[in-house]
């Protein structure tokens, strides 16, 4: 991946999870605090955000079907090893929010682990150049309820 479509796939990224804070505080009955750390070294130092919520915007799971559930990331296709992240990685999210601008999954980090496995017949290993996951249809997510909440935002408006 060149370095301007890093930029703007993180600056995409940045914007859907903004998008989600504001949502999410207009929620009611939506007990966390909401803020995000944008910084290199406070996420690398601390993790995603203080409420340990991950957000992943996934702009084609509509049109697939399939929630690509990140578990290695590496930033640019050049370089030769994946580092853990999304699901796998180690910091303070238990929390991983899902979705696009119309509905988001929630689940708990740990129990997308137990189903990011190889075994697994209801999932799909993916590595693309800088990203390795699994993919989950959306019908398995829903029929095994693996989801904390499915959110829909009604009458959202992206800026």
């Amino acid at each position: 991946m060149s370095e301007d479509r890093y930029s703007a796939d993180l600056q995409r990224g940045l914007e859907y999870q903004d998008f989600v804070f504001d949502q999410l505080r207009a929620m009611d009955g939506m007990p966390i605090f909401l803020g995000a750390y944008s910084s290199v070294k406070y996420q690398c130092g601390k993790g995603e955000s203080p409420s340990g919520i991950e957000i992943k915007y996934d702009a084609k799971f509509r049109t697939t079907g399939n929630l690509f559930i990140e578990t290695a990331e590496k930033s640019y296709d050049y370089q030769t090893s994946f580092k853990p992240s999304g699901v796998m990685g180690k910091d303070n999210s238990w929390l991983y929010l899902i979705g696009d601008y119309d509905e988001a999954f929630i689940f708990a980090k740990n129990l997308l682990r137990v189903f990011c496995i190889p075994n697994n017949p209801y999932v799909k290993y993916r590595e693309i150049a800088t990203a390795q996951g699994y993919i989950f249809p959306i019908e398995y997510v829903k029929r095994k309820c693996l989801c904390a909440k499915h959110i829909y935002f009604k009458g959202s408006e992206k800026i």
